[in-house]
């Protein structure tokens, strides 16, 4: 019986973290200068933004497509691109989001200070014109139709966060999930009407990459990704431990550095 159990926790811990081994096949590399954030989309165009907001965009071959400077410069805080149609860019520090279309063409562009709301720290895009925010100011979970410009629901951290303290250090959503990355916490995950459905305790507090199937990180010799149903961590080995950030998409994954992009083939396994 001993021998069974003792089985069965291995056969738990392989489960729980399995190493792949993968041949990288470099496509390209860029030089854009400097990356403060990096992003791709469906159709592996890679999008880079430096610290005063200024975004390049970049084919999957790496022949440069587009370039965007915005009106205000100011580091950006979050840079959306998964969706088909828009661009979301949101600046914590001009409290301000700025809708770009697919070739980085603006859109709209909204100052959270004329309306009904406190000091958003993070926001991210919804389906349905949405965007959700988190307040500082009411410690809350707030979704915003940004079209109407209306509060459509509000949601105090006391109620969907079990009275515990958070910091929320990022925030995305996908496939209609809401995922929360809490300092010291893990991701927690709400339906569309912010119900915590789960929560992926074991996530690090670094900086996270989400698809519609699994959230990526790095830690100092490895990257990983776990999937959101099984809660399941594969790693793998990095093509070169300087990398600092990663973005995903269905034929590329893209690594960076300080002022590199190399693009790679995305292997089959994944």
């Amino acid at each position: 019986m001993k021998r069974f159990q003792l089985l069965l926790v291995c056969c738990i811990l392989i489960g729980k973290i399995s190493a792949q081994s993968i041949e990288w096949q470099l496509v390209s590399s860029i030089s854009p200068g400097v990356i403060d954030l990096l992003a791709t989309d469906r159709n592996s165009h890679v999008f880079v933004a430096d610290k005063e907001g200024n975004i390049r965009q970049y084919n999957s071959a790496g022949d440069s497509v587009n370039v965007y400077s915005p009106p205000f410069r100011s580091k950006l805080t979050n840079l959306e691109t998964q969706w088909t149609v828009n661009l979301f860019l949101f600046s914590a520090d001009l409290q301000q989001f700025e809708l770009l279309d697919r070739f980085l063409r603006p859109i709209t562009t909204a100052s959270i200070r004329d309306h009904d709301l406190g000091v958003i720290r993070q926001a991210t895009l919804g389906n349905g014109n949405t965007i959700w925010m988190v307040d500082e100011t009411r410690l809350s979970l707030v979704k915003w139709d940004y079209r109407r410009q209306i509060i459509l629901q509000e949601q105090p951290f006391s109620l969907i966060l079990d009275n515990d303290l958070h910091s929320i250090l990022n925030i995305a959503e996908r496939k209609n999930l809401l995922f929360l990355h809490s300092q010291g916490k893990g991701v927690l995950i709400f339906d569309n009407q912010a119900n915590l459905i789960t929560r992926l305790q074991d996530i690090p507090d670094t900086e996270l990459y989400f698809t519609d199937d699994f959230v990526y990180y790095f830690d100092q010799q490895k990257a990983y990704r776990t999937a959101y149903t099984t809660k399941q961590t594969e790693s793998f080995d990095l093509p070169n431990t300087t990398y600092q950030k990663m973005a995903v998409s269905p034929t590329r994954i893209f690594f960076s550095t300080g002022s590199r992009v190399d693009i790679f083939k995305k292997p089959s396994t994944w």
